[in-house]
């Protein structure tokens, strides 16, 4: 066992106490004050460079540490001292973290901090907050845009055939019997058509609004999409007729999927409706589904007009609404688009579009496979 003498034990507790307490100077002026004198004592001698090397360190590590504390995190750690990779982990854990904190500042919330315990949770729970305002924020500028879109529509497409109906129906009230037959049959045909057209706004209006205000409830079933396709041709068959455009449903009496019957029946209503819109007399229409790994999907396909490259970027967009003229002239509200995207968004599934201009297009939407053998939720 080494034996020190009594005074240099003594002074030694009094270095150490000094260390404990954190002053380092103090500890380095007691050891060169009262240790010399014991340098040609071996053990003595010893004892005195391991702790000049130990104040030495510590006061390295001290300055470490400030210099981190201060925001310098290129500063070498003392590589001799046994903390060493723990300093140089703490570096760079506060390194990532800084350069998390910068992408976080330039608005990449996609970081998840892993450092220290309550830190890293303070962290996180900052970024859900930052991405919840985000997400608040979009959603508050896609509302705004919505209601702007919503009165420009009610100020101007309902206004406008209202003043047309109006305008027609004067001119039969005070010219009467100035005009022919001919022409009486005229402007009551286009009093028709644009009350035909004002109806079809508003009801997609009251219909989108419905989507909009989560009062269109949907209640998920399984459905025989053969049977929608028949309730729908049984309804726009007339229509059809009218243009001698033939409508097929090549859709297998076995198809079935997962949705809300009355939601699914108005896209599918939508979407033939505009097909024979944009077909010309004497064309096909053909409705199909196709099983496809956990989904099926429905197409509309038509031998219409076909749609640009231009007006396939506007399709689907409230902001931005396709109108154009159907091949007798008639008008679409623009919304009945809109609504068949929110409604297959809602229903876990999703539309476009595919066309040639001059040749036709094909619509399609997918929706959850249900086998009659599946479960209903």
């Amino acid at each position: 066992m080494l034996e020190l003498p009594d005074e240099f034990a003594q002074t030694i507790c009094e270095i150490l106490d000094s260390i404990s307490r954190g002053e380092l100077d103090e500890a380095d002026a007691l050891l060169d004050t009262h240790l010399v004198h014991h340098e040609t004592n071996v053990p003595c001698g010893n004892v005195a460079e391991q702790l000049k090397t130990l104040i030495s360190h510590l006061r390295e590590g001290t300055r470490f540490a400030t210099a981190l504390s201060e925001g310098d995190l290129l500063y070498e750690a003392p590589r001799n001292f046994y903390l060493f990779s723990g300093y140089k982990q703490l570096q760079a854990n506060l390194r990532h973290l800084t350069w998390q904190a910068q992408q976080i500042a330039k608005g990449d919330y996609s970081q998840n901090v892993n450092f220290i315990g309550e830190l890293s949770a303070a962290f996180n729970q900052m970024i859900e907050g930052l991405r919840a305002a985000r997400k608040t924020q979009e959603q508050l500028k896609e509302l705004y845009a919505t209601r702007d879109k919503f009165f420009s529509i009610i100020s101007h497409d309902l206004r406008s055939p209202f003043n047309a109906i109006l305008g027609f129906a004067d001119i039969l009230n005070e010219e009467w019997d100035e005009l022919s037959d001919a022409e009486r049959k005229s402007f009551l045909q286009n009093i028709r058509n644009t009350s035909h057209n004002t109806f079809d706004l508003l009801e997609r209006l009251l219909e989108w609004s419905r989507v909009q205000t989560g009062k269109m409830k949907f209640t998920p079933i399984r459905l025989n999409l053969a049977n929608l396709v028949r309730e729908n041709f049984k309804l726009l068959t007339p229509t059809a007729e009218g243009k001698f455009i033939h409508m097929v449903s090549e859709v297998d009496e076995a198809s079935y999927a997962l949705g809300d019957k009355d939601a699914i029946l108005l896209v599918l209503r939508n979407l033939i409706n505009n097909a024979i819109k944009f077909t010309r007399h004497g064309g096909l229409i053909t409705v199909s589904a196709a099983s496809m790994h956990k989904l099926v999907v429905v197409t509309v396909s038509d031998t219409g007009v076909g749609i640009s490259a231009e007006n396939m970027n506007k399709l689907f967009r409230f902001e931005e609404q396709l109108r154009t003229e159907g091949t007798d002239k008639e008008r679409g509200s623009g919304l009945g688009l809109v609504l068949c995207r929110e409604i297959i968004d809602r229903s876990n599934g999703r539309i476009w579009a595919e066309s040639t201009e001059g040749e036709g297009s094909r619509f399609s939407f997918t929706l959850p496979l249900n086998t009659p053998t599946q479960d209903n939720p």
